[in-house]
């Protein structure tokens, strides 16, 4: 059994267990307030140096390259009132190592009212059946050394009412709990597009 299918089977035992969480948020717990239980007991400094980026627009901090290419929410993919939200993303690494990195530590949402919002299984478990293997990427997924990944991650569940909310990255590279660093992009509903059906799989009859 390769390692999609073992991922995949993982994804759909813990989706069963949050089955009628409807359209709770998967955590209201702050950035700054998050324990780090794999290090030592420290001070960790979270997004202590905020970037301001658009959309479409690169940033640069730790020795990478961001930018936010859209922000894609299927249509008629609406539960429990919210929506499902993905980002379309390009990273470059500019140091001589690979590493990895994942939607739950690396990417979250906030919303108007300050409340922060963090990736959903339930999404990643409709993207992985409805867009196609080139085109989305289940966590963790791979930034290579000296070069640049570009796909589609997340995605998060998001009131299908809300006009506004803010994308946080933080560019950790190898280290999950750097960080220092946080880019942040604001995005408006009308910045939110359906996706592309060239990157969607066929539906079967």
């Amino acid at each position: 059994m390769n390692i999609n299918k073992i991922t995949a089977i993982a994804l759909t035992v813990i989706a069963a267990a949050s089955a009628f969480a409807g359209c709770r948020r998967t955590s209201k717990t702050s950035v700054s307030e998050q324990s780090f239980s794999a290090v030592e007991p420290t001070t960790v400094v979270v997004g202590e140096n905020k970037i301001r980026a658009d959309l479409l627009q690169s940033v640069s901090a730790n020795d990478t390259v961001f930018t936010l290419n859209s922000v894609v929410s299927p249509e008629n993919m609406e539960a429990e009132g919210c929506k499902y939200v993905y980002f379309d993303i390009t990273i470059k690494n500019n140091t001589n190592s690979a590493y990895s990195l994942s939607t739950l530590n690396n990417f979250y949402l906030i919303m108007p009212d300050g409340e922060e919002v963090y990736s959903d299984v339930r999404t990643q478990l409709f993207a992985m059946s409805r867009f196609k293997d080139d085109a989305y990427f289940n966590d963790p997924f791979e930034i290579p050394a000296n070069g640049e990944f570009s796909g589609i991650v997340g995605g998060f569940l998001v009131d299908k009412n809300a006009e506004s909310f803010t994308v946080g990255f933080f560019p950790t590279k190898d280290s999950p709990s750097d960080k220092d660093d946080v880019m942040l992009i604001d995005i408006t509903s009308d910045k939110i597009k359906a996706p592309d059906a060239s990157i969607l799989k066929e539906e079967k009859n």
